[in-house]
């Protein structure tokens, strides 16, 4: 090879080489001046609230650079703009969980699925995203606790609120939402599951807290204009009782255990023990799990004079939920009648002291008002019941509040 040859030669490899080293570098200040640029121009866009202009520029965007969150928050707002609900919520869905916009973008998609949308689940989607990215949203367990109690989840309500204790995000309402978390009732919460249940007409979840959550007599306050007569289930606005309206959901859903719950509560005060037995053989493997299973175990050992079996069961219940008065009431029958007097007078004592609370709470016009009054009380009834999660929380809020 000639000399000249080999000066061209080194030349053009000298130029690959030096064309290799600053392409990254190069492709990489191109990069950052186009997303300057356009996010430049969505800004501009956004302001003047042109939101036809946002959505070329951000779909644009969003194309180029598909894991870049500010590109879909613009392509979300651009669909809210625009109006176009559904869309909006898909993109806020697509910021990615490591951009910092994520939880921003989620908490605006919750609002749209619970108002716009009509789609609750896809909202609670976006509070359980959030909470796997920060622990600590206190708006995202604020959130799910309400739903869960006003579609009588209660398992994963009182789950919620333990997840929120652990890192001291719980909401106020969230000690009485665990206090009544076997009797919840809210009017509110019957239109709630109706609106819910225009999207999903066939959704078990809205079906059976729609009724449930309709008034019966166990939870009318004393104070309730004109209550129902003793022995009378109310009627409905469908001119069939509630407990009518059990028996029909019971048969599309026989292992729905608010449904069996609520039948057996009904089966006690009736006592109706072959209905009450029935009721329990149905119930699912999760009910080992669940106190209300275990009282109504107690009742039936009860009622068959099984003293021992009924007083073993009923503190299982307890040991379960703490503050379950009605199992309360059922094991200072028991106490009694094995002439454990001591017991009686500390069960009776707790009985009244939540008969009581349950009469204030009802005054209430949402939970959300509890008052610190009401707090200190509840607070108390956990201590004095041996309650040794939600109510070491609440003193500890008591305090801090000082």
């Amino acid at each position: 090879m000639s000399s000249n040859r080999r000066i061209v030669v080194i030349s053009v490899a000298i130029v690959v080489l030096a064309t290799a080293a600053i392409s990254p570098y190069a492709y990489r200040e191109w990069c950052s001046y186009r997303r300057n640029d356009l996010a430049e121009q969505c800004r501009a866009a956004r302001s003047r609230q042109r939101w036809d202009d946002l959505q070329v520029l951000a779909d644009r965007w969003s194309k180029w650079d598909s894991q870049n969150g500010e590109a879909w928050m613009y392509r979300a707002q651009a669909a809210s703009g625009r109006h176009e609900w559904l869309e909006a919520a898909n993109y806020f869905w697509r910021v990615p969980d490591t951009d910092a916009r994520a939880i921003p973008a989620l908490i605006e998609l919750s609002k749209l699925a619970f108002t716009h949308l009509n789609d609750p689940l896809k909202g609670v989607a976006a509070c359980e995203r959030i909470l796997r990215i920060d622990p600590r949203a206190a708006g995202a367990h604020q959130q799910l606790i309400w739903f869960h109690a006003m579609t009588l989840q209660r398992e994963k309500l009182l789950r919620q609120i333990h997840a929120a204790i652990d890192v001291q995000r719980e909401p106020r309402e969230a000690y009485v939402y665990f206090f009544l978390a076997d009797t919840l009732r809210s009017g509110s919460a019957v239109e709630l599951n109706e609106r819910w249940l225009e999207a999903a007409p066939d959704a078990e979840l809205f079906l059976v807290a729609r009724v449930l959550q309709l008034p019966d007599l166990e939870t009318e306050s004393p104070d309730t204009p004109n209550p129902s007569p003793a022995g009378e289930h109310p009627k409905t606005m469908t001119g069939r009782s509630k407990l009518e309206l059990v028996d029909e959901l019971l048969n599309r859903f026989p292992h729905n255990m608010e449904l069996l719950a609520y039948k057996a509560d009904d089966c006690i005060t009736t006592g109706d023990i072959d209905g009450a037995a029935a009721l329990l053989s149905q119930a699912p493997d999760a009910a080992t799990q669940d106190n209300r299973f275990w009282r109504i175990q107690g009742w039936l050992h009860e009622s068959n004079n099984e003293l021992e079996e009924a007083n073993t069961a009923y503190r299982r219940a307890l040991e379960l939920h703490a503050v379950d008065w009605n199992t309360m009431n059922r094991l200072a029958v028991v106490e009694r009648r094995r002439q454990n007097i001591a017991e009686v007078q500390r069960l009776t004592k707790l009985v009244e002291r939540a008969n009581e609370a349950r009469r204030v709470l009802r005054k209430l016009e949402a939970v959300e008002l509890v008052t610190p009054e009401i707090l200190v009380e509840l607070a108390r009834l956990y201590r004095e019941s041996g309650e040794r999660v939600v109510g070491p929380a609440l003193e500890r809020r008591l305090v801090e509040a000082r």
